[in-house]
C-alpha cells in the first residue's frame, strides 16, 4: 500500500508551466495537479533527470491581473510522461498567489 504524505491540499488543474533546467533547457509542461509544496507535470515524454534542480515558471492570478511566479524546485519522481516536483523556498508573493489559487471556490 502506498501512503501519500501531504502538507497542503492538492488541486487538479490544467494550467501550463515552463520548466527551466540547466542554462539551456526550457520546456512547457501541463500541470496535472498543484499544491503549496509541489506539482505533478505531464508531457509527451518526461525528459528531466531525477534529483535535478529546476525553476518552475507559472502564471497565477494576482490582485488584479495575472503575474508570473518563479518557483525553485527539485525533480522527485520521473515516470514515462510525468514528473513530480517538490518546491524549495519561494517568496511570499508566490505563496499568497498559490494559496489564493488552491483555496479559491
Amino acid at each position: 500500500m502506498r501512503i501519500e504524505h501531504r502538507a497542503s491540499i492538492r488541486k487538479l488543474t490544467s494550467v501550463n508551466i515552463v520548466i527551466n533546467h540547466d542554462l539551456t533547457y526550457s520546456k512547457r509542461w501541463k500541470v496535472h495537479d498543484l499544491s503549496l509544496n509541489g506539482a505533478l507535470l505531464e508531457a509527451d515524454r518526461a525528459d528531466l533527470p531525477l534529483g535535478a534542480p529546476v525553476e518552475a515558471l507559472i502564471t497565477l492570478r494576482g490582485r488584479r491581473r495575472h503575474d508570473l511566479y518563479r518557483l525553485p524546485a527539485d525533480v522527485v519522481r520521473v515516470d514515462r510522461n510525468r514528473v513530480a516536483l517538490k518546491f524549495r523556498d519561494y517568496g511570499s508573493q508566490a505563496y499568497t498567489a498559490l494559496v489564493n489559487f488552491l483555496y479559491a471556490g
